[in-house]
């Protein structure tokens, strides 16, 4: 039966409300669709690391675009070429992190029961060497933190290979170039830290998939300024139409007269 930790403070943890300050959902949200992603990886990974993966797949198992990347700003998913990385799997997923969370827990049982030698001499060199772990490996939690370490896009950027191919799978309906020219536009015209990123390869992602949504915005205003110059082109025609009748019943009539 598959097996995974999840501990008590999970919604309370900052790296969620990080999380879901960036997508825009609720705390408790936010964990279920992490426990939906990680369930993915302990299922279909055997250490954590996806080949072939990128932030497309947590943003469609959690049904929400940037999720991946909000992950990854939190510290909780690594993306390094083409392997997407849950960092520190084997403590919280499989059975070797079952076994762990058990054999502590007895530990601690034992401690309460008893004050034997045996147990009081074990504890040291047992759990504060996991405690050291994770406070070596510890994620970037604070705002001042992530933004020390944000950079901003170059004026002369341009699109590598691999960009430029994204965009041409993921979207053929788009032309790189244009895409890259507003991205760079955009990036390098925001102020503060809403332009600076940690990772600029999955924002150029994230900005390649959302196109779709700026461009239907820009169809729908389209339309309607095509349609009202119609209105106003036939009103005006119709108009000219008369005018041009009445001009030559008129002179007509003059002949005759």
């Amino acid at each position: 039966m598959a097996w995974m930790k999840i501990e008590l403070e999970l919604p309370d943890k900052p790296e969620v409300h990080y999380i879901a300050g960036v997508t825009g959902l609720d705390p408790d949200a936010v964990v279920g669709k992490l426990i939906r992603i990680w369930q993915w990886f302990d299922k279909h990974t055997e250490d954590g690391n996806a080949l072939g993966v990128t932030f497309a797949l947590p943003d469609r198992i959690s049904g929400v675009t940037g999720f991946g990347e909000a992950m990854s700003l939190a510290g909780w998913l690594v993306q390094s070429g083409s392997v997407l990385t849950m960092p520190k799997f084997d403590r919280h997923n499989g059975e070797s992190a079952k076994k762990r969370a058990l054999t502590a827990e007895r530990v601690a049982k034992s401690k309460q029961k008893s004050n034997a030698p045996s147990v009081t001499e074990a504890l040291p060199t047992a759990l504060p060497r996991e405690e050291k772990i994770r406070e070596d490996s510890k994620p970037i939690n604070t705002k001042a933190e992530r933004n020390a370490n944000a950079t901003r896009l170059p004026p002369d950027w341009t699109p590598s290979e691999d960009q430029i191919y994204f965009c041409k799978t993921e979207r053929p309906d788009l032309n790189p170039q244009t895409v890259a020219d507003r991205f760079r536009d955009h990036w390098i015209a925001s102020p503060g830290s809403k332009g600076r990123k940690l990772d600029w390869n999955a924002t150029w992602r994230n900005w390649v998939r959302n196109e779709r949504i700026q461009n239907a915005r820009i169809t729908h205003a389209d339309r309607k300024a095509e349609r009202d110059n119609n209105i106003a082109i036939l009103t005006g025609r119709a108009k000219n139409e008369r005018t041009s009748t009445e001009r030559d019943i008129t002179g007509e009539a003059f002949r005759i007269a």
